[in-house]
């Protein structure tokens, strides 16, 4: 057994990886600031979007507005995984958007992964990233005739995501129908890649202020960010807040909690058995199915199985969830316990789909959120999308996705709306004990 805690994992610590890279606190935001641009949120999308911003044109001033510290979120609590898809199955997207959209959607994901392979690379981020791609399984006859139907949309639109069969699949204990296969993917410390991305953004010039809550956006002939001790007043600004929201950011993001674990370290014979799933985790076939992939330290990452409304708060709700579905990938598995558990905030629409695009009333006012649990190469992508439309112009503003909006659809609020939708995550949670 692998020294089990008594009292069950930590919960609501984070992952372990999730201090790697950091450089301590920088200072809060005081008095009056004047910049070119002005970026709200230290994650992922937000300093891709300035370590680009400075690529560009290096004498751009440049300014990040942080209400906690430099990878609070998602980009310090996420589970590593690097990989395309974006929005529905390929099979919903061709029916809603037609097949050049869907197309051109998936290639773009695939296209986000590249641009994350290749900025590690460049600037030799040290971030544990282990090169591969992704399997998605399914347990069942229904998941496996849903996987056959995406397979056979892949062909008809030209894209390369292969059906395995029962007999390919690894064999680590699991029992899975198919799977389908997507690359290019990787898996990686995402902590330690937004924590560098801080640091190579400071080196350039970028200044980064955290524990600075925004408290208000100001539009005009130039647009105040305004915050408790402090302003800044720039030509352009960046909401990066994702599932935050606030002041300035798109309307029908809403904020939500997925909850994820980490094993202690695993035994070598254990490890060579799972030895698949370093180079390719295993993902489950549907909503909060769970999923897994092992780190570099030899250590078992699972997620899914629970969500909440709301983005605030680190404990995972069903951590009993997490060592289930750790015994019930293999045997040998039976008696590990996780190290720890926590939660961490995704942004997700009605429609699936992203946000990326300009305030509908100031178009000096940019945002990216929303990836709906995808956002990993998906919102350093966005990053570098959004600097290049604010250095260049309309020109190059992305084209032909459904996702490049002002705002995504409409999501009722209130007490008793809100009241439902904790009755329905509930439900999904329950129905994932099941399936």
């Amino acid at each position: 057994m692998v020294s089990g805690r008594p009292d069950g994992p930590a919960n609501g610590l984070g992952p372990h990886w999730a201090g790697a890279g950091s450089t301590g606190p920088r200072p809060r935001l005081h008095g009056p600031h004047r910049c070119d641009v002005a970026i709200v949120g230290a994650g992922l999308t937000g300093l891709s979007t300035a370590v680009e911003l400075l690529e560009l044109d290096p004498d751009r001033r440049v300014v990040v507005i942080e209400a906690d510290q430099v990878a609070a979120g998602a980009s310090g609590r996420g589970t590593g995984l690097l990989g395309p898809r974006i929005g529905p199955a390929l099979t919903v997207a061709r029916r809603r958007y037609g097949d050049d959209v869907a197309r051109a959607a998936h290639r773009w994901s695939v296209s986000a992964v590249r641009h994350v392979l290749d900025l590690v690379e460049r600037h030799r981020i040290p971030c544990d990233l282990t090169p591969g791609g992704q399997l998605v399984v399914a347990s069942g006859d229904t998941a496996a005739e849903e996987q056959a139907r995406e397979a056979e949309a892949a062909r008809a639109l030209g894209l390369d995501i292969p059906l395995v069969t029962r007999e390919a699949l690894p064999r680590i204990g699991a029992s899975y129908t198919s799977g389908l296969r997507y690359a290019p993917a990787a898996t990686l410390d995402p902590a330690a890649l937004t924590a560098h991305l801080a640091r190579i953004g400071e080196q350039r010039g970028l200044t980064v202020f955290e524990r600075s809550p925004v408290r208000d956006v100001r539009p005009g002939l130039l647009i105040t960010v305004v915050t408790d001790h402090g302003e800044v007043v720039a030509d352009h600004v960046v909401i990066a807040t994702n599932a935050y929201g606030g002041p300035g950011a798109p309307a029908g993001v809403v904020g939500v909690r997925v909850q994820a674990g980490v094993t202690e370290k695993l035994p070598d014979a254990v490890l060579a058995a799972l030895s698949p799933l370093t180079a390719e985790p295993l993902i489950g076939h549907g909503e909060l199915s769970p999923y897994f992939r092992l780190t570099s330290d030899g250590r078992l990452v699972v997620g899914g199985g629970a969500i909440r409304r709301g983005p605030y708060g680190s404990f995972a709700p069903s951590p009993g969830k997490l060592r289930a579905a750790v015994r019930e990938l293999s045997p040998l598995l039976a008696e590990v316990e996780l190290e720890s558990a926590w939660a961490g905030p995704i942004g997700v629409t009605r429609d699936g789909l992203p946000v990326v695009g300009r305030h509908p009333h100031d178009p000096e006012l940019y945002h990216a959120g929303g990836c709906n649990g995808h956002g990993l190469a998906a919102s350093v992508y966005h990053g570098a999308r959004l600097a290049s439309w604010i250095a260049h112009g309309d020109e190059h503003a992305p084209r032909r996705l459904p996702w490049v909006r002002a705002k995504a659809p409409w999501v009722p609020r209130g007490r008793l709306v809100d009241r439902a939708l904790d009755r329905y995550l509930s439900h999904l949670t329950a129905v994932s004990d099941v399936s």
